[in-house]
This record gives C-alpha cells, structure tokens and sequence, in this order.
C-alpha cells in the first residue's frame, strides 16, 4: 500500500513537471519565431531546472515499477520506462539545439536541416536506443519463436502497409490542417516554401536515405517492436499490438503522422509476434520511409524548380518565359502523376487484400486474457501511462502551440 501511494505521488509529481515544462517550451519557440532563433536561449535555464528533476523522478520510479507479473504492473513498468526514452528524446533535440545556437549559431542556420536530421536520427539510434534497453533490461521477456516469411508474404504485406497508412493519412489530415492554419500567418512563416525549404534543398538524397530511410526504421523497429513486444507479450498478443501501436503512433507527436503511424505499428507488432524476426519488420518500416525520402521528395524537388519558384521567398520568376516553363514542367507534372497513380495503386490494392485476408490477421487469445474492453481500460486508466500520455501532450502541444501564441503576440 506504501508503495502505491509513492508511486502516485511520484506519477503525479512527473505529470505537474511535464505540463510546466510543455508551458516553457511552448513560449520558448514561441520566442523563436517571435525574435529569432538567439532569443531562445534565455528560456534555457528555466527549461533544464525542471527537466533535470523530472528525468530524475522518472529514474526512480522505475525502482517502484520493476514488476511485470500481473498487466497492470506490466503497463506501468513499460509507460514509465518509455516514458524516460520520450522526455529523454526531447532533453536531448533541445540540449543540442542550445549548444548549435549558443556557440555555432552561423554554421547551425546554414545548415540546420542536415544537423536536425543528423541529431534526430543518432540520438534514436544512440542514445534512446541504449537507454531504452538498460532501462527494459531487468523486465523479464520472452523469447518469441522464429518463423520464415516468404517474399511473396513479404510484398503483400507491403501493399498492405500502404493500404493502412493511406486510412491512416485519410484520417489525420484534417486534423492536421485545422491544427497547423495559424502556421500560415504565423510571422517566422513570411516565405510560403520554409518548411518545404529545409527539406528539399538543405539535406540531398544520401543524407535523407541514411537519416530517414535507414537508421530510424531499424531502431525505432528495435524500440517499439522487440525491446516492448518481448516484455509484453507474456499477458497476450492483444495488449502488446495495442501498447505498440498506440505508442508508437503518440510518439511521433503530431496528427499528420498519428493514425497511419498507430495502423502500422499495429501491423508491425502482429509481423513481428508471428516471425519473432525483427528483420521483416524493418524492412517494411524502411520501404515505406525511403520510398517518401526518395522518390517523391526529388520529383517535387524538380517541379519546384523547373517551375521557377524561388527558395528565397517563394514567388515564381516574373522574367520566365511561360512556353518554356510549359515545356520544362509538363514532364515532371507527367511524373509526378504516373507516381501517385502507381501509390494509389499501391493503396487500393493493399486495402482489398487487408479485407480479403482479415481472418489472417487474428489474435490468439491466452487462457484466463481479460477481454478486450478490460484489457484497454487497464492501459488507460493506469496513472504510469497517464505518465506518458502527457509526454505526448507534451509533443503534440510543442509542436502546434507556438505557432498561436505567436499568431496571437505578433
């Protein structure tokens, strides 16, 4: 019973440090965008005294959480721990960004995407990855036997990833597009092409295909799928699909990337508790990743450009003669629509392959398993989860947020 009100003293304490500490990120980019980027640093002090105690409080609750031998202590186990790789991600994007902007702030303005993207990528694959795995490394798991998938099996199931992203996508983007509309009159935003900007000219294709197409699928894959699956699936396969997907969805903290990332983490998980082979799962991670780093990034690319719009400010030419620019882009224009032809393709075919072969995809249910309806109220009304739920509030508020307070203080 002690323990029990520690731990809801400690969950609850993590929360209040989480929330404030979303409040100061919050108007610090909201600084950002208001006064430039130097500007920032002046909410640093305040952010890192409060992100020392919570990463603190968070390591010691895992002491209070180190049983998985009933589904409720499983769920807190992993939240809390997952938790830590969360804020640990954040801790460690922001500490970077400070020091780049403290003593580098020329070089990090030229090139900020590939240092963003460089940065992103090795702390998964560095710094998370291996906390994550300290951290899990006392949680009893299971070994999950492994099976062979042919490429046949392999191809359909890559059809169908596409199926389920493509909902997934369907369902997100209106979200997406009421929440990011002040971002169009936001004031760091005068310039229509900034985001794509850093994107399609400050990274080239090698560097979006390591930082993108390679590196996160294999860790994040090692993250949500083998290191979460292998300590889960003792109380059953549908808790561990559901914790899986659902926080591999929450973790990419926006809702253009929520519901198709929830659908295949799903899809995922069930890959991987069939073959016990992390390997496949990566694979379908890694051909949808480096299909969008690829191809359809460099063939807009090219349109941008052949168009003769500026990166500078994002106007067209006014000198460019319009029959050449007819001539330069009705290829690309052809390009781009035999592309999406072949995707949507893609799509269709994957979502009636996912109806037609649905009884395939059933869950084995373990002898004396909660019902499904049980099973999720344990997860979400567990105060360790709710640890993590407001993490990703966290995510979700720092990434809309400042672009209203800004909207609203300009």
């Amino acid at each position: 019973m002690e323990d029990k009100a520690i731990r809801k003293g400690l969950s609850v304490t993590a929360i209040v440090l989480i929330v404030i500490s979303c409040l100061l990120l919050s108007f610090n980019d909201t600084h950002e965008k208001l006064f430039g980027r130097e500007s920032t640093l002046y909410g640093i002090p305040f952010i890192f005294a409060f992100a020392i105690p919570l990463i603190a409080i968070l390591i010691i609750l895992t002491r209070y959480y180190n049983n998985t031998d009933t589904m409720e202590e499983m769920i807190g186990a992993i939240a809390v721990r997952y938790s830590i790789f969360g804020w640990l991600f954040v801790f460690v994007m922001r500490l970077a960004g400070a020091v780049f902007t403290a003593f580098f702030l020329d070089f990090y303005k030229s090139h900020s995407t590939v240092i963003q993207l460089l940065a992103n990528s090795l702390n998964v694959a560095v710094i998370c990855s291996l906390f994550t795995a300290l951290a899990l490394r006392g949680l009893p798991k299971v070994r999950i036997e492994k099976r062979r998938m042919k490429f046949k099996q392999l191809l359909l199931l890559i059809m169908m990833m596409y199926g389920m992203a493509q909902i997934g996508n369907m369902m997100g983007m209106p979200l997406e597009a009421l929440f990011s509309l002040p971002a169009a009159f936001s004031p760091s935003n005068g310039n229509a092409l900034e985001g794509l900007q850093s994107i399609f000219l400050s990274s080239d294709t090698f560097v979006r295909v390591i930082t993108v197409g390679i590196i996160p699928p294999v860790f994040e894959e090692l993250i949500f799928r083998k290191f979460m699956i292998d300590r889960t699936i003792r109380h059953g396969e549908f808790i561990s699909c559901a914790m899986s997907g659902l926080m591999f969805g929450l973790w990419h903290g926006n809702f253009q990337q929520f519901f198709y990332a929830f659908f295949v983490g799903v899809l995922f998980a069930f890959v991987y508790i069939r073959t016990g082979n992390i390997i496949y799962t990566m694979i379908l991670h890694a051909s949808m990743n480096l299909v969008t780093s690829t191809i359809t990034i460099e063939l807009l690319v090219a349109f941008i450009r052949r168009a003769g719009i500026s990166f500078e400010n994002g106007t067209i030419d006014p000198g460019i003669d319009e029959e050449v620019l007819l001539r330069s882009i009705i290829p690309i224009i052809l390009l781009i629509m035999l592309w999406v032809l072949i995707l949507f393709g893609f799509e269709v075919a994957g979502f009636i392959l996912l109806i037609v072969k649905r009884k395939n995809f059933k869950l084995v249910t373990m002898e004396g398993e909660p019902v499904r309806k049980a099973i999720l109220h344990k997860m979400t009304h567990s105060v360790a989860m709710w640890v993590f739920f407001a993490f990703v509030l966290l995510r979700f508020t720092t990434y809309y947020l400042p672009d209203f307070l800004a909207l609203i203080f300009r």
